[in-house]
């Protein structure tokens, strides 16, 4: 098979393992595990106290985010699960104010450094996810340059080896964190509240199109799924 990163990497005579130490240890800019407890504590309050908090939206063109919303009000009791106006703007946001980088320097910014060719990344996916789409710990600064190393528009040995390198650095930096996730997975969707979620949805909207609904429960399964990081430690 030809690999286009491979023939890029052996042309330029570099060796792989020099790009997943650059783009994992000294180019990915992470928020610092000690100063993100307070706006992680501020997320949970908010999910559990009915107030707004927000998720990436679900389908062509969004259409599909109301699913997740009325989900996550049997799931929840949270009847303010809000669609993010660009689907990243709230993560940016939050990541510029909790580092010390910004891709706008404003009057009120004046510590912050600017960066360009940076992009916010969020490490373990699950942007449908209230706990997870503006979880402070779990979304980078990226190079752009290298973000498709660890998303799903590139694939093969390289890709599989810088995923798992900087899986596996993410859930020892945030492992605390990670845990505190993983009760709320339990807490709220394990066991039969998920599938009891779906029949009461079934029920309130009889006249919704079964295979769509059918596609959304596995979705929504996986996006709910706990973070399994003991297997990357």
């Amino acid at each position: 098979m030809r690999d286009s990163y491979q023939k890029f990497f052996e042309h330029f005579k570099i060796d792989f393992s020099d790009i997943i130490e650059f783009g994992i240890e000294i180019d990915t800019i992470y928020p610092d595990p000690k100063k993100v407890k307070n706006e992680w504590i501020e997320l949970i309050n908010s999910i559990e106290n009915n107030e707004d908090v927000y998720i990436r939206g679900y389908g062509r063109d969004a259409h599909g985010t109301a699913m997740y919303q009325e989900l996550y009000k049997i799931l929840l009791n949270n009847e303010n699960i809000k669609k993010d106006a660009s689907n990243n703007d709230k993560p940016t946001r939050l990541l510029q104010n909790i580092t010390n980088y910004s891709k706008t320097i404003k009057k009120d910014s004046l510590n912050k450094e600017r960066i360009n060719n940076y992009q916010v990344s969020h490490i373990f996916g699950r942007t449908k996810k209230p706990f997870l789409f503006t979880a402070p710990w779990n979304i980078v600064w990226k190079s752009k340059l290298l973000d498709p190393l660890t998303g799903h528009e590139s694939r093969g040995e390289n890709t599989n080896k810088y995923k798992k390198a900087f899986l596996e650095k993410s859930s020892k930096m945030y492992s605390e964190y990670i845990y505190e996730y993983n009760q709320f997975v339990k807490k709220y969707f394990l066991n039969d509240n998920l599938e009891k979620a779906f029949i009461q949805m079934s029920i309130n909207n009889s006249n919704m199109n079964e295979k769509t609904f059918n596609k959304f429960k596995i979705d929504a399964i996986n996006e709910l799924k706990p973070i399994e990081y003991s297997k990357m430690k």
